[in-house]
């Protein structure tokens, strides 16, 4: 064939060192057919993977290290280097290399028509301390190196090649660097020939495989027709900014809309506003009116009370003469009565009875005290002497010395009592304040729950806040011990005391572990310092061993992670009886709670497992059975001090003479001379009834006349100076009032502002009352405002409204949505009506035009060229393909218009009468909402604008509508849209020429008869990526024409298998064949080259190569 006389590069050797389970080795290739064969495992992937290190510049491997072997393959490139052997206990891996070392990968061309040859590879230095890998990808002109790039019994280091390259070549023949992407470009565009960075990386890694878990149509139009990178950032940003300017002409439009509504309503608010302002000018000048005649009604009453005024002084100065004459009567007797010496008895008398008053008080309060001393009698703790001197004191014999030592004595037992009173309070309250928390918390356990420090309460529902505002949803945060149960009740103790707190982490499900800690980390640190989250996450990602009688065996946990928690922490604390089996174990505890640990013999923290248990129901009801024992205790201990409270405040209340000795020594004096006086005031009345007959009689019937008369006229002459001081007091008040009422009506006089419209309205109004009342007229306006102002607040709120929904429209408008005035929105409106408007709309005119230009030279001209560049493609296979015989079976591609409504724009793109014309675009706006004018827009406008449309994103999109709109984009820029691809079988019959789509019958078919397209369309890939489809005699790069298929052709049989053979050699490619050894009939006769793997004991990989001429001797040793 033609393909067969293009230069071409073939790969002629694969050297490796240190790769896997190779030591050492150098595979000598076949141009053309190569067959790798071996049980599976036999280490044929490995040398796979080796290669696809080079051919993609990629030190990663993930993504296709042993994928001939298996999809979930996870082979790291590190296992392959150091060769590993197993994975042992604890996830503990074992390798075949040690020690620090180099490996080399190297492939070796040679181009076809000249023999050069060149060589790419990459080689590795493995830091086996900590697994750090350094590498070198290099490129040099010739073969092999001598030694195969080995220096004696080792691989060659980084930096040694980098020297030996330095050295034996000149700088134009060699390159090297760390650096994958940078090697992988010259990789490809000029060590390889030209390949496309893209495709051919992918289109390899699925070959090897060759399971093809893609649809037909989708693989021939990934791979066959490939995508064409059409720029349509100028179009778009043209269409894009037209659609911007439309939108804002159309955002215009609807402000100035808004705005006008804004100054409908604001003309209702200012209506209301004025009829306002008309009220409040009515109501100011009532208040004037109203004032002027209240100032008339206070000058008139004033004048009056100073008429009375003056005629009640006139009646003071007539009662005061009155009283003046009976004052000089009775003076005249009072001397006629100190002649005859009664009035000397007479004071001598009020004398004498103020003092035997006196002395009746002090000894009525020495009575009282002598009663309260009494109650002293049955107080155990006062003594004999004291009660004598009680005795005393109640008769009276009591002396100073003796009254000084009972106070004492009493004070002495009064201080005590003070202090068992003071002393019995204080422990009361302590008591009670233990009583409450136990109360509180046996009130939480009989109702369920379980009285946690309230730091971890806190905390917990802080975590479960936070966790719901974030994610949305509620999720559990549990406490350890809510989740445990203890199998045997001998062991409760030693669990709880050796979990301690950490029987009260909290716990959540392991997928919302990290948010939890999150939340966490915000926590004050100073108060939930001793709250902690369980990592449950990491926990179930790594295994927890349970020892054989281990403590965790006595703990039941429902969930997993909950449960491998636990293993965690007591999976190593065995149980023991003793003090020996402590001693033979590293952790042990016993169940009486001995602890031996970092070789130390000690005890739990009681209180862990008697104050602070709380795993399971059991814990609760033996915390309910401790505290309601505390409890009573509790109790006892209060009612005994209660009653010592009680009968130290009984002795309190006790009399104990607080006050000073001296006093109590005066009123003993005092209770002793009241009996003189008694005496001395019987003497004295005696005398007095002898002087009191005739004239003195006489004479004090006549002065008790008198006094009757003089306090007659005083109660007139006080009446009288009342009634002048309530005038005064009115006058005053009246006058004060009076200047209150100028100053008032001067201020509202004043402040009255309104204009001649309102005084003409007012005069109107007032006219229509005769004699108007003032009060009720200032009713009726207020109750006029109070119904304007509730209507005038209405359309206040209207406009706030309508303004507040404005601004939330357009966030860029600083305006106030409260403003009384509406200058700043008149202003803008019509700066909007006038100028803005009009100038977007020129704009959007001329920028029409320019997006029309774009949409047609880097869209629609594009497109249609690529879909027929496609078409070109498509014959030139298909020419390829044509007369290659597989089996009985012809195939060709077929790609055309596609079936499904994106078909509908082919017809628009492939249409010859096509065409665009801006200038014929009006520059109405009306017009250009259809951008196009074209020669056939008759069917095809609707179209233009539904693509236009779908590269215009939404204004004000979410990141959603803009991703949605970005891959709209991207499908409708890809010319594949618009087609449809199909792969066809022919059948050639005697009568008729069969031709069957294959798409939807692969499906049905099975074995071979499936494989066959598919293979076909690899193949045709494979031949667009190498060029070998251009003609001899166009100029091209050589390149390589490398196809690796593993299990390519497992379920065909040996006639398919040589047909399969056969087209890859026909079509000039280079393969290596992979296959296990029990199909190995159905290939030997159809390969060049078989090599033979076999992994010895897993651990060392030997491969034998047989040319065709010895494959007799291989089919023998079978």
């Amino acid at each position: 064939m033609e393909q067969q006389t293009q230069a071409y590069k073939i790969f002629t050797k694969i050297g490796l060192n240190n790769w896997h389970y190779i030591d050492r080795k150098v595979l000598s290739l076949n141009e053309s057919i190569n067959f790798f064969t071996g049980h599976s495992g036999s280490g044929k992937s490995t040398v796979i993977d080796a290669m696809q290190i080079v051919l993609y510049a990629n030190t990663d491997g993930r993504g296709f290290f042993n994928k001939a072997a298996a999809d979930d393959s996870d082979r790291s490139l590190i296992e392959y280097l150091r060769g590993m052997i197993n994975i042992g206990e604890n996830n503990q891996i074992s390798y075949r290399r040690n020690r620090n070392f180099s490996s080399t990968i190297v492939l070796e061309m040679e181009q076809s028509a000249t023999k050069e040859k060149e060589c790419v590879g990459v080689v590795f230095d493995v830091d086996t301390s900590n697994n750090e890998i350094g590498r070198l990808f290099f490129w040099h002109k010739g073969g092999m190196i001598p030694g195969d790039y080995r220096t004696g019994e080792r691989t060659m280091t980084t930096g040694e090649v980098r020297e030996y390259l330095q050295k034996h070549f000149p700088k134009e023949e060699y390159f090297y660097t760390s650096n994958n992407e940078r090697f992988r470009r010259n990789l490809y565009d000029v060590y390889l020939g030209g390949l496309d960075m893209e495709k051919f990386p992918r289109l390899f890694k699925r070959a090897i495989p060759f399971r093809m878990n893609i649809r037909l149509e989708d693989f021939v139009k990934e791979y066959i027709c490939m995508e064409q990178d059409i720029h349509i950032e100028d179009m778009q940003e043209s269409v894009q900014l037209y659609g911007r300017m439309c939108r804002k002409i159309e955002a215009a439009m609807r402000e100035i809309q808004e705005l006008a509504r804004i100054g409908e309503q604001y003309q209702a608010f200012a209506a209301e506003q004025e009829k306002q302002a008309a009220l409040g000018y009515r109501q100011e000048k009532l208040k004037v009116l109203q004032l002027r005649e209240e100032i008339r009604k206070t000058q008139e009453q004033l004048g009056l009370w100073q008429a009375d005024l003056a005629l009640l002084k006139e009646k003071e100065q007539e009662i005061g003469g009155e009283s003046d004459d009976l004052e000089r009567q009775y003076h005249e007797i009072n001397i006629q009565l100190t002649d005859t010496g009664y009035a000397l008895l007479e004071e001598k008398l009020r004398n004498l009875e103020e003092a035997y008053a006196r002395l009746g008080r002090s000894e009525e309060k020495w009575n009282a005290l002598g009663a309260r001393l009494e109650s002293w009698e049955h107080v155990e703790s006062v003594s004999n002497q004291a009660l004598n001197d009680i005795e005393k004191f109640q008769t009276g014999k009591i002396t100073a010395e003796e009254i000084a030592r009972l106070k004492k004595s009493l004070a002495g037992v009064h201080g005590e009592a003070d202090g068992e009173q003071r002393e019995a309070a204080s422990e009361m309250r302590t008591l009670k304040k233990e009583t409450r928390l136990i109360e509180s918390e046996l009130a939480e356990l009989r109702s369920g729950k379980t009285s946690y420090p309230k730091e971890l309460t806190y905390a917990r529902a802080e975590i479960e806040r936070q966790l719901y505002e974030s994610l949305g949803k509620r999720v559990q945060v549990r406490i350890l011990a809510d989740l445990l149960e203890i199998r045997d009740e001998k062991w409760r103790n030693a669990i709880e005391g050796f979990l301690a707190w950490n029987k009260l982490a909290l716990i959540v499900e392991p997928k919302y572990v990290k948010d939890a800690m999150a939340v966490y980390e915000t926590l004050d640190p100073k108060k939930y310092w001793r709250v902690s989250v369980v990592d449950t996450e990491r926990l179930m990602k790594e295994e927890q061993h349970v020892k054989p009688g281990a403590l965790a065996e006595e703990v039941k946990a429902g969930e997993a992670y909950v449960k491998a928690y636990v293993d965690f922490l007591l999976g190593n604390v065995q149980k023991c009886e003793n003090t020996e089996e402590l001693r033979q174990c590293r952790i042990g505890v016993t169940a009486d709670c001995r602890l031996y640990q970092n070789y130390q013999l000690r005890r739990l923290n009681p209180d862990n497992y008697t104050k602070f248990a709380y795993i399971g129901e059991k814990s609760k009801q033996q915390r309910q059975k401790e505290l309601s024992a505390q409890l009573e205790k509790l109790n006892e201990k209060i009612g005994k001090f209660k009653k010592a409270e009680n009968v130290a405040s009984e002795i309190l209340a006790h009399e104990y003479l607080s006050d000073a000795t001296e006093e109590y020594r005066r009123l003993l004096e005092d209770v002793k001379e009241k009996q003189q006086k008694e005496k001395e005031l019987a003497d004295l009345k005696n005398r007095m009834e002898e002087l009191n007959s005739g004239i003195v009689e006489e004479l004090k019937t006549k002065r008790t006349e008198i006094t009757e008369e003089q306090n007659a006229v005083k109660e007139e002459l006080d009446r009288v100076k009342r009634q002048i001081w309530d005038k005064e007091r009115s006058l005053e008040n009246g006058s004060a009032g009076l200047t209150g009422k100028n100053e008032e009506l001067v201020e509202a006089e004043r402040a009255l502002r309104g204009s001649r419209k309102d005084e003409e309205a007012f005069e109107i109004y007032i006219g229509e009352y005769k004699n108007p009342r003032y009060a009720r007229l200032l009713e009726e306006t207020a109750a006029a405002i109070e119904q304007v102002a509730e209507e005038c607040g209405k359309q206040k709120s209207a406009l706030v409204e309508v303004r507040t929904a404005y601004l939330k429209n357009h966030p860029q408008r600083d305006f106030s949505a409260s403003a009384e005035d509406n200058s700043d929105y008149q202003k803008l409106l019509s700066q909007l009506q006038c100028g803005e408007l009009e100038d977007y709309k020129k704009k959007a005119g001329a920028q029409a035009k320019s997006a029309v230009e774009h949409f047609k030279e880097d869209f629609i001209y594009k497109i249609r060229s690529a879909i027929r560049e496609a078409y070109v493609r498509r014959d030139e296979l298909n020419r390829i393909i044509r007369n290659l015989d597989f089996g009985k079976d012809r195939y060709q591609f077929r790609i055309g218009r596609s079936k499904g409504r994106d078909g509908e724009f082919y017809d628009m793109f492939m249409d010859e009468d096509l065409d665009i014309d801006p200038s014929a675009l009006s520059v109405s706006v009306d017009h250009q909402m259809n951008l196009f004018s074209m020669s056939h827009e008759n069917k095809y406008g609707h179209m233009i604008s539904e693509l236009l449309d779908l590269f215009i994103p939404p204004e004000n999109a979410t990141a959603a509508e803009l991703e949605e709109a970005r891959k709209n984009m991207e499908k409708y820029a890809d010319y594949r849209t618009y087609l449809s691809f199909e792969m066809e079988q022919i059948v050639e019959g005697d009568e008729q020429r069969l031709v069957i789509g294959l798409s939807k019958m692969i499906k049905k078919n099975s074995g071979g008869e499936g494989q066959n397209p598919l293979y076909i369309a690899l193949l045709a890939s494979f031949a667009q990526a190498y060029r070998i489809n251009l003609s001899a005699r166009a100029s091209r790069r050589p390149t390589i024409r490398l196809v690796v298929l593993d299990e390519a052709f497992s379920k065909m049989d040996a006639e398919k298998v040589a047909s399969c053979i056969d087209l890859i050699r026909s079509l000039g490619f280079q393969a290596i064949i992979s296959a296990t050894n029990d199909k190995i009939q159905n290939y030997i006769e159809n390969v060049d080259k078989t090599f033979v793997y076999a992994n010895l004991n897993k651990k060392n990989i030997s491969i034998q190569e047989f040319e065709k001429k010895d494959f007799g001797e291989l089919v023998t040793e079978e």
